[in-house]
Formats: C-alpha cells, structure tokens, sequence
C-alpha cells in the first residue's frame, strides 16, 4: 500500500507541474482516482494495487485534458495571475521609483521612453516584452512561449532582488526616515512583482494548452 501511496503522490506532483489546477481541485481529483483504485480492486479481486493504479489513472485522462475540463467549471488560475500583474504593472506607475534629486514616479520612466527610445532601449525591450503578453487572453500563441515567460520570470526576480538591496542599503544608512522619503521604494517592489505573477500566469496558461497526451507516468 506504501508503494501505491507513493505513485499517488507522484501522479499527483504531476498534475501540479502541467496543469493549472489549484489546490482545492487537486484535493478533488485525487479523491477520485483513489475511489476509482477502490471500484477497480473491488470488481476484479485479484488486481494488485499498483495495477488498479494504472487503469483509474489511464481512465481519468491526461494532465492538460484534466485542466480544460476543469476549467469549464469555473475561471482558471492563470487568468487571476496574469489580471494581478497587470493590475501591478498599472498600479507601479504611479508608485516612486526612487528618490535621488526628487521623487521620480513609474509613469515618468515610462514617459521618458517613449520621448528617447533610442537611449531608453533597454528598458523599452523589458516593457514591450511585458506588454507582449496582453494577447493571452484570446489564445495567442505567445502565451506559450517558454522562453517569453522564462525571461519576464528572470526580470522580476532581479528587479525584486534590486529593491530588496536598495531597501537594505537605504534603512543601513539612514533608517527609516530615509527609507520613507524614498516612497519605501514601491514602484520597483511593485513592478519587479508584476512580471513574476505574469510570467506564472504564462506557465500555468501554457500547461492548460497542451496537447492532452497520454500520462506516461510509472504503471
């Protein structure tokens, strides 16, 4: 019975890596193979647990066509994610940046984008790669593009990891007065925030777009 637990528990990190399902919905479907193992055993005496395993697992189908049926129930996952960052992508311009000869808030970087593209190139590129990700909501094929979430995720990451020193820099050297006279540095917590919840949106909307191939897990 160990060894069918640890299957269980495999099939079910499965389903967690390649599908969109929350928790909740993790919860449900695992009860239903169990009791699908359970109807198997009880019809046919002689079947081994792990051999039960392998029909109800083959009978409830695979990750991505799990996911989609899921998602008929009830809004996916990945919306929420990618309304989030975008949410915070918005809300970041008007949060300050920082403060060295004044407070200089997200929408005047963006401003100054768009009035000097050719020495802002840059950061155009890392706000036209977020903007790139608007089309998933109508199926665009964008939304699976590994190497799009994968750098959006690499730039949230770095620019959380710039505001977390910059905070620790700021409250070393002049303490929390001085940290809040730099706005607590919101719009950079705020946008590095944004295109991580994004790019995790994209992984989760990539997963339920997946052709539904058979599970090749353990038998």
């Amino acid at each position: 019975m160990s060894d069918l637990n640890a299957r269980i528990r495999d099939w079910r990190e499965r389903q967690e890596r390649r599908t969109s399902l929350s928790p909740r919905e993790l919860d449900e479907l695992e009860d239903h193979l169990r009791a699908h193992i359970d109807l198997e055993m009880e019809l046919n005496a002689v079947l081994a647990p792990t051999e039960a395993f392998a029909i109800a697992r083959r009978e409830i189908g695979a990750p991505a066509a799990l996911a989609k049926e899921f998602a008929k129930a009830g809004r996916p996952r990945w919306r929420r994610w990618l309304a989030t960052g975008w949410g915070m992508y918005a809300a970041s311009l008007l949060l300050p940046l920082f403060s060295v000869f004044g407070t200089v808030y997200g929408h005047e970087v963006f401003r100054d984008i768009f009035l000097d593209v050719r020495d802002e190139w840059p950061l155009t590129l890392v706000n036209v790669a977020f903007l790139m990700t608007v089309p998933a909501l109508w199926g665009a094929r964008v939304s699976c593009n590994r190497w799009l979430r994968r750098i959006l995720g690499t730039i949230g990451v770095c620019t959380v990891g710039v505001a977390a020193f910059g905070t620790w820099a700021i409250l070393i050297e002049g303490g929390l007065a001085e940290l809040r006279s730099h706005g607590f540095l919101a719009g950079i917590w705020t946008w590095g925030a944004s295109y991580i919840c994004v790019a995790n949106g994209l992984r989760l909307r990539a997963g339920e777009r997946a052709p539904a191939e058979p599970d090749k897990g353990p038998a």
